[in-house]
C-alpha cells in the first residue's frame, strides 16, 4: 500500500498501525473506560428511560464492550490508532473545518463514482455537509447478505474519508466510525471474512481510494471547496460529471 501511493498512504497515517505507540495500560485503561461507560449508561436508561425503551438501551450498551473487544482482537490497530488520536494534538478550528470537509468529500466522490445512491445529505450540527450512501447500487438493502463486489465497493468508499485527509494534511483522525461499519458490512458478508482478509480488504479500499482521488484530483479540490460553502448535491455532482 505505501510502495502504491508513493509513500503517502501507510497505516500510520491512517490511525490503525500505532500499536507500538500505545502502551498496554492504554488498551487496559480504554477497555475498562469502554466498560465502565456502556454499565452506566444501561443502568440509567434503566432507571430514567420507559420500560421497554430502557431496557433494549441496556442491552445496546451491553453490547458495546463486546464489540470493542471484538474489534481489538481482530484489528488492534484500529483501537491502538483511535487512542493514539485521542491523545494527540487538536486542530485548530480552520484545520478541523478542512479536515470534515476533505474526508466528506471523499466519501462523496468515491461512493458516487462506485455507483453508490445517496441516502443522505444533511448539515450538521457544526455546518457541515456530511454525505451517507446506501451500501448497494440497488439503494436500501434488508435482510441479505452482500457480495464480494458490493463488499469492495463498501471498503473503497469506507476508506475515502481517511485518504482524502491524509492527502490533504497528511494524516487521518475522523475514521473510526468509518472502520466500525465496514466491519459490520464484512460480517453481513455472502463469504466468511477473517481478520486477515478483514485487513487485506482495508488496505486494497484505501488504495482504491487514493487512486480514485488522485486521477481526479481537481475535481476533488472543487468538491472539498464545495462543501464548505454547503453546496447542494446536484451541484456537487455537477462537478464530478465535469469534464
Amino acid at each position: 500500500l505505501e510502495s502504491r501511493s508513493n509513500g503517502k498512504i501507510t497505516a500510520d497515517a491512517l490511525g490503525f498501525g500505532g500499536e507500538d505507540d500505545v502502551s498496554m495500560d492504554d488498551f487496559k485503561y480504554a477497555t475498562l473506560g469502554v466498560t465502565l461507560g456502556a454499565s452506566v449508561l444501561g443502568v440509567l436508561a434503566l432507571a430514567f428511560l420507559p420500560e421497554n425503551i430502557g431496557a433494549a438501551v441496556c442491552y445496546a450498551m451491553a453490547l458495546i464492550p463486546i464489540l470493542f473487544i471484538g474489534i481489538g482482537s481482530s484489528a488492534p490497530g484500529i483501537i491502538a490508532g483511535a487512542i493514539k488520536t485521542a491523545k494527540g494534538t487538536a486542530d485548530t478550528e480552520d484545520e478541523r473545518l478542512d479536515r470534515i470537509c476533505r474526508h466528506e468529500a471523499g466519501h462523496f466522490l468515491c461512493g458516487y463514482m462506485s455507483g453508490l445512491p445517496i441516502k443522505e445529505y444533511t448539515t450538521t450540527d457544526n455546518g457541515v455537509q456530511c454525505v451517507e450512501f446506501h451500501p448497494s447500487q440497488e439503494g436500501p438493502v434488508t435482510g441479505r447478505e452482500f457480495s464480494s463486489e458490493e463488499i469492495a465497493a463498501l471498503s473503497c468508499v469506507a476508506m475515502s474519508g481517511s485518504v482524502a485527509e491524509i492527502l490533504g494534511l497528511g494524516d487521518a483522525k475522523g475514521g473510526e466510525n468509518d472502520l466500525l461499519l465496514l466491519d459490520g458490512f464484512f460480517r453481513r458478508s455472502k463469504d466468511f471474512i477473517g481478520a486477515q482478509k478483514q485487513q487485506e480488504l482495508t488496505r486494497w479500499g484505501a488504495l482504491a481510494a487514493y487512486n480514485l482521488i488522485n486521477d481526479n484530483a481537481s475535481k476533488f479540490d472543487d468538491l472539498v471547496e464545495a462543501f464548505k460553502t454547503q453546496k447542494s448535491v446536484p451541484e456537487c455532482i455537477a462537478i464530478l460529471e465535469s469534464r
